[in-house]
């Protein structure tokens, strides 16, 4: 500790030390589902499914090995890699999502990601906060699906158990003028939907959160805003997806994507160019094995709108 430090301390001028606490961790003596905490003695029929009760549905997907770089399984409508009916560009937590509500439905869909798996772009560096929606400006869609998806997570979660947290969150206001922009949020907040908003006082503040900064004298309180291990979920996500018949190819990245025109049944081709790309070590191996690697070429379909 710095000499300055240590006799402002003596001196009483700095705040007292935060609360030393223990707050729970996901997969640590117990697991976040739904939202809420389950200790490990009562994860069996909750976060652990009950396999009585489970559906014993099989895998969509053959049981064998993976090839390198892609799942083990072709969802192409010729059998050959070539044409599908939706090609997802990225496997983050909005590309798998895409994917895993594509396969509910009879199509042929592939993922292609130009990274070396899934979630290694924006996803992984988001702050997975699961916002509530105050601070959304109304009549925008931020604002008008913020609140239903927030109030999508627990179920998901309770599918998917990636882990998420709804522990609720606060904007403090240090005076009274900063006060009165909480109650703006507050305001706002119900214009788009939100529900269980509350500005409360210095005295429950201190309750809920020992330790706030202590200059604080009000905060609003969103107690359904969470958070969530954003690479857990689109792991999860997409394992789901490919569970279900999705084909995943990562380290194919698209080069370009083209239009064709429509053919004699009125259907519409798009070409999309694909750089297949592998780490030097392996790709000097097939080298000398007579084998490089090359682009890819693929090919999906859509019903012409004309």
């Amino acid at each position: 500790m710095p000499p300055n430090a240590a006799a402002a301390s003596s001196n009483g001028d700095l705040p007292p030390a935060p609360p030393v606490r223990h707050p729970k961790q996901h997969g640590v003596k117990g697991a976040y589902y739904g939202g809420e905490w389950v200790d490990i003695e009562d994860c069996h029929g909750t976060f652990l499914p009950d396999p009585a009760k489970c559906s014993g549905c099989p895998s969509n997907t053959p049981d064998k090995p993976c090839p390198r770089s892609r799942t083990r399984h072709d969802a192409s409508k010729d059998g050959r890699g070539k044409d599908y009916d939706v090609v997802v560009i990225g496997a983050g937590c909005i590309g798998g999502a895409v994917a895993r509500e594509l396969s509910k439905y009879k199509l042929s869909v592939l993922v292609l990601e130009a990274a070396d798996d899934v979630s290694q772009g924006a996803t992984k560096g988001n702050s997975g906060i699961v916002h509530s929606g105050y601070d959304d400006r109304p009549g925008s869609l931020h604002a008008k699906y913020c609140w239903p998806g927030n109030q999508m997570f627990p179920q998901l979660d309770k599918e998917l158990r990636f882990g998420y947290q709804k522990n609720g969150s606060l904007v403090l206001a240090i005076n009274e003028d900063e006060k009165k922009v909480l109650h703006e949020l507050k305001k706002r907040g119900e214009t788009n939907g939100v529900q269980h908003l509350r500005v409360i006082d210095q005295k429950e503040l201190r309750e809920l959160e020992p330790a706030v900064n202590p200059d604080a004298v009000a905060a609003l309180h969103s107690p359904s805003a969470g958070n969530v291990i954003p690479y857990e979920m689109a792991v999860a996500l997409c394992e789901n997806a490919a569970d279900n018949g999705v084909e995943f190819r990562i380290r194919r990245e698209v080069t370009a994507i083209s239009k064709s025109p429509p053919n004699e049944d009125g259907e519409t081709s798009f070409e999309i160019k694909v750089r297949h790309w592998e780490p030097k070590p392996y790709t000097d191996v097939q080298k000398a094995k007579g084998g490089p690697l090359k682009p890819l070429i693929m090919a999906f379909f859509l019903a012409s709108s004309t």
